[in-house]
């Protein structure tokens, strides 16, 4: 596999990681489907089928691409304009979909149920996007979205395109208003990407269009009160509860727990609740103008929206805000959780003629509200200088071992790993929902799935077996682990490269490039409650292993044994990294997905190369 992404990438997995929905997705037997009020054929294929949906139905503002995760605008404008692109998991429609169009955004990357797009994704939105004078990829605050904005950026650099980015950090609820840096992106996405798609429309440079962004996020505040929990239709159940009566006063998109439970009041006693919490922490205060966003979370009757609109601009007026611009409905949705977001941004003049530009979008419609509509310009051109690659190759003598496993008895390793994680689907999923989604054992088996079903009867040696294992999840999963565990697998193959034998020191190699893999992408530690917790531990005790004289059979032990203490040590540690971070206290108590999944891995691996390591005497 290349170690960067974009043109190098073996594309034909890009492809195949969403093949299969082109058409109606074939329904499985009614006796494996889950039993739930919803409208769904293949579980597994309410993406596809959504989005093949929204394409037939609105042929005149989106179009697709040829990556079927990544939509574009019907028309483009026939001139050099900054492109403006976000992405994200589905789910939350209209949103990210649903915003694309005249004065919004100009194509968007989607995910699985909320998980991240993949970088593949990002990239082809980014290219899709330039016109030649750059691309301003505008995203919420998310591991996931993160990481896989970081890797395609960089590609798309290396391609001559640049890129600039803002992160959306508008939930009051998810951090202190001294750690911005760790808030979630919510539903003041949309004014940021009404914000930077009107400007882009006038012709504005890149830097012009960031800018602009980056105030109108600065200036937005949201909170989300949640009412009932929702059901990824993969899962077939809900992963959290909110008892009837009560409300979840902070709730996050995906579920996260917000900062309390309250009992249900009135609607004005909710507006109250909201506005107090958003209105001291800019702080907003008399004579402000004010855009107003209220969404439902997706099972919300609208007429319900409007009685706690009507609450919220009478608690504004009262206390000398005026709303210039006001946003209503189904905005920015948590597939059918019941309950609102609330996002409030203090507009100046820019801003005030920004809201009230034309836009015409699936979510969103302006019409202009009776400011004229700026001429259009070209914008000034854009190129990017090319960056260095994310990964580098290794460098130094290479370790090329005379005598161990013949490489060419590793071919069942990889078809091991992928039935192993297929089997543990709804295992590794019901772990992730108690502290996150839920969708962690439906997105690695989807992507070990496809895998195996490219590789086919008759799978690789363990090094080809990786690199597709590798460009499966970089281009099929997204979410986090995608990138991840893409590194992870790309990091293990490397030091494969031509050579005819495995023994314990060049697999002591294999997994010191996993791990470098891991912290190419990111800062966790042992501790933080991640897949680290698992693979540092595993990594160290292969080495002592070796060190102190033990066979490569008996070093594959002792690192199944560390893999194993290290998931399990992550029952009683508290998140401090990534999307459970944010629940605190609330996140101990359970195992860590990633670190599970992470020692199911490890743990497969060493089974498989334990017998011929023994037979060969490696």
């Amino acid at each position: 596999m290349a170690l960067s992404m974009g043109p190098m990438m073996d594309q034909s997995f890009v492809h195949a990681a969403h093949a299969g929905h082109g058409g109606a997705a074939t329904s499985p037997s009614h006796a494996g489907r889950p039993k739930l009020d919803r409208i769904f054929n293949d579980p597994d294929g309410v993406v596809e089928d959504g989005v093949r949906g929204a394409l037939l139905a609105h042929p005149d503002i989106i179009a697709e691409t040829a990556n079927p995760r990544v939509i574009k605008r019907a028309r483009d404008t026939g001139r050099r304009k900054v492109g403006v692109i976000t992405g994200g998991g589905s789910g939350h429609e209209p949103a990210f979909l649903g915003y694309v169009g005249t004065g919004l955004l100009d194509s968007v990357a989607i995910g699985e149920i909320f998980s991240s797009p993949t970088a593949v994704s990002f990239l082809d939105a980014m290219k899709e996007a330039d016109k030649g004078a750059g691309v301003a990829c505008l995203f919420g605050n998310y591991a996931g979205d993160t990481m896989n904005v970081r890797m395609a950026a960089r590609d798309a650099q290396q391609a001559g395109i640049r890129v600039e980015t803002v992160v959306a950090t508008d939930d009051v609820a998810s951090a202190p208003s001294g750690e911005a840096e760790r808030r979630r992106g919510v539903a003041g996405e949309i004014l940021m990407w009404k914000a930077a798609g009107a400007r882009a429309e006038e012709g504005a440079s890149l830097d012009e269009v960031i800018a602009v962004a980056r105030k109108a996020i600065a200036n937005t505040r949201s909170i989300g009160v949640g009412l009932t929990p929702c059901t990824i239709v993969a899962n077939g159940h809900p992963n959290f509860a909110i008892e009837l009566g009560t409300m979840e006063v902070g709730i996050g998109h995906h579920g996260e727990p917000g900062v309390s439970v309250q009992e249900l009041g009135r609607s004005r006693d909710i507006a109250k609740l909201m506005l107090e919490h958003i209105l001291p922490d800019l702080p907003f205060g008399r004579g402000d103008r004010v855009t107003v966003l209220l969404s439902g979370l997706g099972a919300t009757p609208v007429i319900e929206l409007y009685v706690l609109y009507a609450d919220v601009a009478d608690l504004l007026k009262e206390k000398g805000i005026e709303v210039a611009h006001r946003f209503v409905g189904n905005l920015f949705t948590s597939l059918e959780m019941k309950g609102a977001t609330l996002t409030v941004m203090k507009t100046d003049e820019e801003l005030d003629r920004l809201m009230a530009a034309p836009a015409e979008s699936i979510g969103l419609v302006r019409v202009g509200a009776g400011a004229a509509a700026a001429p259009a310009a070209e914008a000034p051109a854009a190129k990017a200088d090319p960056v260095e690659a994310l990964v580098k190759a290794p460098t130094g003598e290479k370790y090329v071992p005379r005598s161990g496993v013949p490489v060419g008895e590793t071919t069942q390793v990889i078809p091991a790993l992928v039935d192993a994680i297929v089997k543990a689907r709804d295992w590794l999923s019901e772990i992730d929902g108690k502290i996150g989604d839920g969708d962690h054992g439906i997105n690695m088996a989807k992507g070990f799935a496809r895998c195996g079903e490219a590789l086919g009867a008759n799978p690789p040696v363990m090094e080809k077996g990786l690199d597709a294992l590798s460009d499966s999840l970089m281009a099929g999963i997204g979410g986090s682990m995608g990138p991840l565990y893409g590194r992870f697998f790309e990091g293990m193959a490397i030091p494969l490269r031509n050579v005819e034998f495995l023994d314990g020191k060049l697999f002591a190699q294999m997994l010191d490039g996993a791990l470098a893999g891991i912290n190419s992408l990111g800062n966790a530690r042992v501790g933080d409650k991640t897949l680290v917790d698992t693979l540092q531990p595993s990594v160290e005790a292969f080495h002592k292993a070796l060190d102190d004289g033990k066979s490569f059979e008996h070093a594959l032990i002792a690192l199944s044994e560390a893999a194993e203490r290290g998931r399990d040590s992550t029952i009683d540690l508290v998140a401090r990294i990534g999307r459970a971070s944010r629940l605190g206290e609330r996140s101990r108590g359970v195992l860590d997905a990633g670190a599970t999944s992470c020692c199911l891995i490890l743990q497969t691996i060493a089974k498989e190369l334990e017998a011929p390591a023994r037979k060969h005497n490696a």
